[in-house]
C-alpha cells in the first residue's frame, strides 16, 4: 500500500523529527555535522495506516448501527429485509480491511520494541496492536448485533 512506504528515516520537517543524541539530523538520515545517524536503516511507518486501523472499526460500527435503525421502518413498508444483511457484510468487510491494515503496520515494526515507551517506534507498535484489537472487538460486536435480525422480525 502507498501509505506503508519503506523509508530509511523520517521525512524532513515531518512530525517525527529524528535526533541522534541531541544533534539535529536532516530528513535524509545524515547528521548535520556529517556522518550517519543512529536511525539509519530503520523503517519509518507513516501514521496513516496506524490511525486507519484504530479509527475505522468504531466509525464503521457507528455508521452500521445508525443505518440499521434508519432503515427499519422503510424495510417494514417495502418488505426488503435483506438490506440488514448487506449492511452487516459490508461493515464486516471494512472492519476486516482495518484489521489487515493494522496487521501490515505491525509487521513493519520490530518485535523487540516495548509497547509502553515514548519513542515513535514504540508508539507505532502499540497503535498497530490496538488497531488489531479494536478490529477484532468491533467485528465481534457487529456480528453479535446482527444475530437478532436473523431470529426476530423487526416489523412486529
Amino acid at each position: 500500500m502507498g501509505a506503508e512506504t519503506d523509508l530509511t528515516g523520517p521525512p524532513g520537517g515531518g512530525h517525527y523529527e529524528n535526533t541522534a543524541r541531541g544533534r539535529n539530523t536532516r530528513g535524509d538520515g545524515r547528521n548535520t555535522r556529517g556522518g550517519q545517524s543512529s536511525a539509519a536503516g530503520v523503517r519509518w511507518i507513516t501514521p496513516l495506516p496506524l490511525w486507519t486501523g484504530i479509527l475505522t472499526s468504531p466509525l464503521v460500527w457507528a455508521v452500521d448501527l445508525l443505518a440499521r435503525y434508519a432503515i427499519v421502518k422503510w424495510s417494514c413498508i417495502t418488505g426488503r429485509h435483506w438490506y440488514f444483511d448487506v449492511f452487516t457484510v459490508v461493515s464486516l468487510a471494512l472492519v476486516a480491511f482495518a484489521g489487515v491494515v493494522s496487521w501490515n503496520a505491525l509487521q513493519q515494526t520490530s518485535e523487540d520494541e516495548p509497547t509502553d515507551g515514548g519513542l515513535p517506534r514504540q508508539r507505532a507498535r502499540f497503535m498497530a496492536i490496538l488497531g488489531l484489537t479494536m478490529s477484532a472487538l468491533f467485528g465481534l460486536t457487529m456480528a453479535a448485533a446482527s444475530i437478532p435480525n436473523w431470529v426476530l422480525d423487526a416489523c412486529h
